[in-house]
């Protein structure tokens, strides 16, 4: 990784590149809801596909074998998940 890039990383997505467990879920937050409801979404189109994906019920290991040409996966769901839209489903709720 170049050094810009590093240094980029670490402004826009405060770190290090994500690394997710492969059983964790997400589900959408009442603002990820409303944005993927929205027809002028304010996010880039690969970000707004990949909220559409998140469904409560899809693990980070299932989305990315359903996607795996999707480059930087983890780091995309991160992204959402700092910017409110997506949040881990609680493990209580978990119904794997």
């Amino acid at each position: 990784m170049s050094s810009m890039h590093s240094i980029v990383r670490r402004l826009a997505l405060g770190g290090e590149p994500a690394v997710l467990r492969e059983e964790l879920v997400f589900i959408k937050t009442r603002i990820g809801r409303d944005e993927a409801r929205r027809t002028d979404s304010s996010i880039p189109r690969r970000l707004r596909t990949l909220l559409a994906l998140v469904d409560g019920r899809r693990s980070v290991g299932e989305l990315r074998a359903a996607i795996h040409s999707y480059r930087g996966l983890d780091d995309a769901l991160d992204m959402l998940r700092k910017m409110g839209f997506i949040e881990p489903l609680p493990e209580r709720w978990d119904i794997g």
